[in-house]
């Protein structure tokens, strides 16, 4: 892996701000905050201030008459939402705010089975609520490129609201309204939310409009909005980083059983402190203990069972749905980890081979619903474009569904789209994508897109990069430091939580420890500070001939700077992402 140490910020913008610590100033300057006015902005959130007026939304007046019309007239409001975490939490958030309002919420939520559906709406769901007798469709997360399925609705006399934040096609379905700040003409100033925070634009729109419901309620509607924004890992900047923030003060104070029960299961603790307006709940358990579980229903179920248990208000039935929940996500892992295993078998003969640069890997047998997570696994392990399918939908039975995940070299779905002859249906991004494929073209595509890598990677490195923000000093490494470095949280996407360089360590102590004696822990001095130790943990780091480290040796390291707390005691620690032995 190669170490690479991100551009310094401009001396002037370092000069500009001396009450601030330069390393500070090193990571706000990389995270294009550079005025005093989005410094203030950053370490301060507020929610008052910083969250735009959504009636700059295009398109927000119009879903707002027509949902209001819908209240005041008593008819049936359906809601189909996304099967994923962000999906699931924007739909519920958009019923919940409904039925503050009093509307005919009877049509209920409809997300669609991740296997025998797809993503995206259908025909038969639309059919069933009409039949149903609904009058007004509202989606989350989905919609903005589904034109013919909206037309359809149009013709059954179901009118449609969209909310959405996928990027629009070139035409616009013909809804009643379309809320998507991606539109061409929208001129709101933030771009970047998730399904659940467009929903929640219109519900900070609808309770504004209405005097059914105090000023400020939807605030408590904030964990939901943190917990599908930080699933859909959106940029932490900006209008999200406000969101978020509040959401995990909202989330240790929940009122829905389900996520009360869901944490209870996954062993966090929520504490809020209300002097300091302070969680111990951070974007890691949002995006690596909460949001896979609620993924995991619709992985490995359906996500109906997602959205249940945050809708229940019976706590034995949340009890039990968390329960069958956390299963399925122990469920998923394993299924993950045994196709992974498999896969790794199967392709260790193509890792070398120059004319193959993509990965590829079939089976019929493998769960549709994990193959996105292993093609993710290979990719990142082998810093190659990667393709994993399955079988397709029960309706195509000779037809193989697949998931591609890519390298920043490689994009995706320009590669997919040169090969739309061999495909039934494609769609994604430059790092992610789905298709699907009758099985006997297969081989063909593979051959194509190996081709068009070959050409497109011709001459490119892919030796894995891990970005490094600064070389720090032992003595740089004080408690000083690390409170100025918890300023920047909540962690996440665009705000990554820092990595240092520091060089020239000396082992003074190593063990192995861990499930599986996977993890090194290190004791650690340096010539600079000879009677300092600094403690530090390496996980999954004990292979690669790690563990064969002495007493003695020398290394440089990559690694965050951590707490660890043991017996009311806190230390800080060094969590070594990566090593380097010197000879």
């Amino acid at each position: 892996m190669i170490w690479q140490l991100k551009p310094s910020a401009p001396k002037e913008f370092i000069a500009q701000f001396p009450e601030y610590n330069p390393v500070v100033l090193e990571l706000l300057s990389r995270r294009g905050i550079n005025t005093q006015e989005k410094i203030d902005e950053f370490f301060n959130p507020d929610y008052e201030g910083d969250l735009h007026d959504p009636f700059l939304m295009l398109g927000m007046a119009e879903a707002v008459k027509r949902i209001t019309k819908a209240i005041e007239n008593k008819e049936k409001i359906a809601i189909f939402g996304d099967y994923d975490a962000d999906g699931v939490c924007g739909s519920v958030l958009l019923q919940a705010t409904l039925a503050e309002l009093g509307a005919d919420i009877s049509g209920g939520i409809y997300v669609p089975d991740r296997v025998k559906d797809g993503y995206g709406l259908n025909q038969e769901a639309i059919k069933k609520m009409k039949k149903e007798g609904v009058g007004l469709m509202l989606t989350v997360d989905c919609g903005i490129s589904e034109k013919a399925d909206i037309d359809f609705a149009n013709s059954l006399g179901l009118e449609v609201v969209v909310t959405d934040h996928h990027q629009p096609g070139k035409s616009l379905p013909k809804a009643e309204a379309i809320v998507n700040p991606w539109q061409k003409k929208d001129k709101y100033p933030f771009k970047e939310l998730a399904g659940v925070g467009v929903a929640f634009k219109l519900a900070q729109a609808l309770i504004g409009s209405s005097k059914k419901t105090k000023p400020g309620w939807e605030k408590w509607l904030l964990d939901l909005v943190a917990l599908g924004t930080v699933a859909d890992c959106m940029p932490l900047l900006g209008e999200n980083r406000t969101l978020v923030r509040y959401g995990l003060i909202v989330l240790a104070q929940t009122q829905r059983m389900g996520l009360q029960e869901l944490m209870k299961v996954a062993r966090l603790n929520p504490i809020y402190e209300i002097e300091k307006l302070k969680t111990n709940l951070d974007t890691y358990s949002l995006g690596f203990v909460l949001a896979p579980r609620l993924n995991a229903a619709g992985r490995i179920d359906h996500a109906d069972l997602a959205v249940d248990l945050l809708l229940t208000q019976d706590r034995g039935e949340a009890a039990a749905m968390a329960k069958k929940i956390n299963d399925h996500n122990g469920r998923r892992q394993k299924i993950t980890e045994d196709i992974v295993k498999e896969i790794e078998r199967r392709i260790a003969g193509d890792l070398n081979n120059e004319k193959k640069p993509v990965l590829f890997a079939s089976d019929p047998n493998w769960s549709p619903g994990v193959i996105g997570l292993v093609a993710g696994k290979i990719a990142d392990r082998h810093n190659r474009p990667a393709f994993i399918f399955s079988s397709a939908s029960q309706g195509q039975p000779t037809h193989l569904r697949g998931s591609a995940r890519s390298v920043p070299a490689f994009n995706l779905i320009e590669a997919i789209s040169a090969c739309a002859e061999l495909l039934a249906e494609y769609g994604g991004h430059i790092g992610a994508a789905g298709l699907e494929l009758e099985a006997k073209n297969l081989a063909a595509f593979e051959e194509k897109i190996n081709q068009i890598a070959c050409q497109k990677l011709k001459g490119i490195d892919l030796t894995p990069v891990l970005e490094v923000d600064a070389e720090l000093k032992p003595a740089d490494i004080d408690w000083k430091l690390f409170d100025n470095l918890e300023k920047f949280e909540p962690f996440g996407k665009n705000n990554e939580r820092p990595l240092w360089l520091i060089k020239n360590l000396e082992v003074a102590g190593v063990r192995v420890v861990g499930n599986g004696s996977k993890h090194l822990k290190l004791e650690l001095k340096s010539e600079q500070l000879p009677k300092k130790t600094f403690k530090a943990i390496g996980f999954g780091l004990a292979g690669n001939g790690n563990a064969d480290l002495a007493f003695g040796d020398k290394i440089d390291i990559v690694c965050e700077i951590i707490v660890d707390e043991w017996n009311g005691t806190r230390n800080l620690q060094l969590k070594i992402v990566d090593l380097k032995q010197l000879k």
